[in-house]
C-alpha cells in the first residue's frame, strides 16, 4: 500500500479573526508508530506563535487521522507545519520541495510550511465592486465639458491637445500650473464612451481646490471642488447619472499633505498661538514637507483638529461622501492605520463605500478590512509587464502567489490590477522596451539610483527630461510591437484576480514617459486614436462582463519564459486562460472541461487546434 499523507483544512485559505480554524492530517500507519502529533503556527518565519496538539480522531486498517481546532486572536499572515514522533524519532510534515507534496521529514529540513493561512477581519466590500472594469481618469486631462475657460488668476491656462510643459519656469522649478481645464461636465458627457469600454467604476482623480498645481494632490480647500473642475452640483449630476448607468465614482483624495498656499497652513505659519499651529510639524520658520517638496506641507495626524477635518462629522469625507461611491486614498501608506479606519468608518455612514489605498507593494493584513478594503495591486502591474517583456514564468508564478496568498478574498476579488496610472510611464511606452529597468526595480523605475542620468550623488534632471521629450513619440514597428505585447498585458489584467482598471487612453494609444509626458490630453479627435486598439479593449470588456470571478480558486497550470496558462474557478463559472508572449507558435493543454465551449475570446489563436501564435491568447469560458 502507496504510504499516504494528507492535509486538509476548514476554512481552506482564511478564517475570521477568533473563529476556528479546523486542520486535518491523514497518515498511513505503515510508516510504523506514531505519537504526539502537533501542528505549529507561526508569522513570517519566527519561532511558532501557536502549538496546538492534535487529536486522534479516526482510525483503519490504513489510516489514522488526526484533528486539531484552533482559534486566532491577532491578524496576519501564518504558516503552519506538523510535527511528531514515528518510531522514538521526532519528524516534520512539511511541503517537498522537489514534489509540492506533503512529505515527512526531519525537522530542520529547508522546505515550505503549508501557504499562507489569512486571519482577516471579516469584513464585507459593496457587491457591485466586485467583476469591475475600472477607469481611472485625470479630470484636467480627460475632457473640457461644455468647451469652459479657466476662471482661476495666475494659473497657466492651455489649449487642449498641446504638449504638456515640461521645462523649468522662470524661476528655475519645474511646476505643475500646467491647466487644460478638462471638468466633471465633461467626464458627463463621456460616459457613453465609458460604457463602450465595459467600465462600471470610474476613478476620478482629485478635484478639490488648488491653486498652482494641475493634478490637485496639494490641496488650498479640501472642503471646495476646484472651480475649473466644476462644482458640487456637477458632482451630484455625474453620481448620478453614472449609478442609473451601472457605474459607480469613487474619488482620489490626499490627506498625507496639502498646498503650502492653503490659508490654514499659512496662519499656522504666521500665528504660534493658532489653532492649527499642532496640525503641521513646524519648527521655527521651517516645517517637514513631503519628500522634499516645499509645496507640500505633511499634516500632523496626531492631531484631534486635523482628524475632525478629515473624517468628523462636518469633515472632509462627510462632505464629499454622499457624491461618490468610494473613496481612492493618495499615499495611503503614510496615513495611520486610525486615519484610516476613521475615514471608512464616516464614509459608509452614507451606504457602503469601496475604500480604496495607493500602496507600492503588499498591504499589511491589519489594514484590510478595517482601514481599507482594496489596494493599487502595484505588485502585480510590474509582475504582469516584467513578463510581458522578459519573461521568466516562474518568477511570475512567485510574484502573483505571493500576493494571492496574503489577501483575504474580499480584498483578492477588489483590488485595482492597472498596466500604467498617473505615476509611471505608460504602458504603451514602457512595452516598446526603449528604455525599461531590468532587476531588482520596477520595470517603469528608469530614473532609480544607478541609472545613466546619475552622476555621482547628483541626478541629472533636465538631460533626463530630455531624453523623455526626444524619445517620447512610438511610431512605426515599434508602436506595433508595443501594441503586441499590451494585448498580451491586457488579458492578464483582465482576467488575473482583481479589477482591472484602465488609464485613461492607453485604449486609443497615448504613449509617455514619467510625469509629465503620461499625462496629457485625451485625444478626442478621431485621428489622433488608435481605433484598432480601441476596438480590442471594447471587445475584452464586453467578453469579461460574461464571467462572475469574484470567490473564484486560482491555479497556474503551465508557466516556462513564453507562455503562461492558468484557470480560475467558483461555484458559477470557470475560466482558463493562455498566453504567448514569444516568437513561437506554441501549441497547449487545454482541460477537457474547457474543450467544445463556445464562450471564446481569441488573440492570434486557435481553440480548435489548441495553439496560440506569437503575442497571442485564448480565453475560454465555462
Amino acid at each position: 500500500m502507496d504510504k499516504i499523507i494528507r492535509v486538509t483544512t476548514s476554512p481552506k485559505q482564511e478564517v475570521e479573526v477568533g473563529k476556528t480554524f479546523r486542520v486535518m492530517l491523514e497518515i498511513s500507519n505503515t510508516y510504523g508508530w506514531i505519537g504526539n502529533v502537533q501542528v505549529l503556527f507561526n508569522q513570517y518565519g519566527e519561532a511558532p506563535s501557536i502549538v496546538k496538539q492534535m487529536i486522534k480522531e479516526e482510525e483503519n486498517d490504513d489510516t489514522i487521522k488526526y484533528c486539531a481546532e484552533v482559534q486566532f486572536n491577532r491578524l496576519g499572515n501564518y504558516f503552519f507545519f506538523f510535527s511528531l514522533e514515528i518510531n522514538g524519532e521526532t519528524k516534520a510534515i512539511k511541503i517537498s520541495r522537489k514534489t509540492n507534496q506533503p512529505a515527512l521529514m526531519y525537522a530542520w529540513d529547508e522546505s515550505p510550511y503549508w501557504r499562507e493561512l489569512v486571519i482577516q477581519q471579516g469584513f464585507e466590500v459593496p457587491e457591485w465592486s466586485k467583476d469591475a472594469i475600472a477607469y481611472q481618469l485625470f479630470v484636467d486631462r480627460f475632457c473640457n465639458g461644455g468647451d469652459k475657460k479657466g476662471k482661476q488668476e495666475g494659473r497657466k491656462y492651455r489649449v487642449w491637445g498641446d504638449f504638456p510643459d515640461w521645462h523649468r519656469n522662470s524661476s528655475g522649478h519645474f511646476h505643475n500650473n500646467d491647466f487644460f481645464c478638462g471638468n466633471i461636465e465633461g467626464i458627463c458627457e463621456r460616459l457613453n464612451y465609458l460604457k463602450s469600454l465595459a467600465v462600471t467604476i470610474v476613478y476620478l482623480s482629485p478635484i478639490t481646490e488648488s491653486l498652482y498645481r494641475y493634478e490637485r494632490y496639494a490641496s488650498t480647500n479640501h472642503m471646495e471642488i476646484d472651480p475649473d473642475a466644476g462644482t458640487f452640483e456637477d458632482l451630484d449630476k455625474l453620481h448620478k447619472k453614472a449609478n442609473e448607468m451601472g457605474m459607480y465614482i469613487i474619488l482620489d483624495i490626499a490627506f498625507n499633505h496639502c498646498s503650502s498656499d492653503n490659508p490654514i497652513f499659512k496662519e499656522a505659519m504666521r500665528n504660534p498661538n493658532s489653532k492649527y499651529r499642532d496640525w503641521f510639524y513646524i519648527n521655527g520658520s521651517s516645517y517637514n514637507c513631503w519628500y522634499g517638496f516645499p509645496d507640500m506641507p505633511i499634516f500632523n495626524q496626531q492631531s484631534r483638529g486635523y482628524q475632525d477635518y478629515v473624517y468628523g462629522k462636518d469633515g472632509v469625507v462627510a462632505k464629499f461622501a454622499p457624491y461618490v461611491d468610494g473613496f481612492r486614498l493618495d499615499l495611503a501608506s503614510e496615513l495611520q492605520s486610525f486615519v484610516l479606519e476613521g475615514i471608512r468608518n464616516c464614509a459608509n455612514q452614507y451606504g457602503k463605500h469601496l475604500i480604496l489605498g495607493e500602496y507600492w507593494y503588499k498591504v499589511p493584513i491589519e489594514i484590510l478590512g478595517k482601514g481599507l478594503d482594496c489596494p493599487t495591486n502595484y505588485p502585480f502591474t510590474d509582475a504582469i509587464l516584467k513578463f510581458v517583456a522578459f519573461g521568466r514564468g516562474a518568477d511570475f508564478v512567485g510574484k502573483l502567489y505571493d500576493v494571492l496568498e496574503s489577501y483575504p478574498q474580499n480584498t483578492i476579488d477588489t483590488m485595482f490590477n492597472s498596466l500604467d496610472t498617473h505615476d509611471m510611464m505608460r504602458a504603451i511606452t514602457i512595452l516598446s522596451l526603449k528604455c525599461v529597468r531590468d532587476e531588482p526595480d520596477r520595470i517603469w523605475e528608469i530614473d532609480k539610483e544607478g541609472s545613466r542620468w546619475h552622476v555621482g550623488d547628483r541626478f541629472l534632471t533636465d538631460e533626463f527630461r530630455q531624453f523623455e521629450f526626444d524619445n517620447d513619440k512610438l511610431r512605426g514597428e515599434d508602436y506595433e510591437q508595443a501594441v503586441r505585447r499590451l494585448k498580451v498585458a491586457v488579458i492578464l489584467q483582465y482576467f488575473l484576480p482583481g479589477i482591472p482598471c484602465i488609464y485613461y487612453g492607453t485604449e486609443v494609444g497615448v504613449y509617455g514617459f514619467k510625469d509629465p509626458f503620461n499625462r496629457k490630453c485625451f485625444p478626442w479627435k478621431e485621428e489622433d486614436q488608435d481605433k484598432k486598439l480601441l476596438c480590442y479593449f471594447q471587445e475584452i470588456g464586453e467578453f469579461r462582463k460574461q464571467y462572475q470571478g469574484a470567490g473564484s480558486s486560482f491555479e497556474v497550470l503551465y508557466a516556462d519564459n513564453d507562455v503562461f496558462i492558468f484557470r480560475r474557478k467558483n461555484g458559477k463559472n470557470s475560466v482558463f486562460v493562455a498566453v504567448n508572449r514569444g516568437e513561437q507558435r506554441r501549441y497547449v493543454d487545454v482541460p477537457e472541461d474547457f474543450k467544445h465551449s463556445s464562450k471564446t475570446f481569441t488573440l492570434n489563436a486557435n481553440t480548435d487546434q489548441n495553439y496560440l501564435e506569437p503575442y497571442g491568447g485564448m480565453i475560454i469560458l465555462k
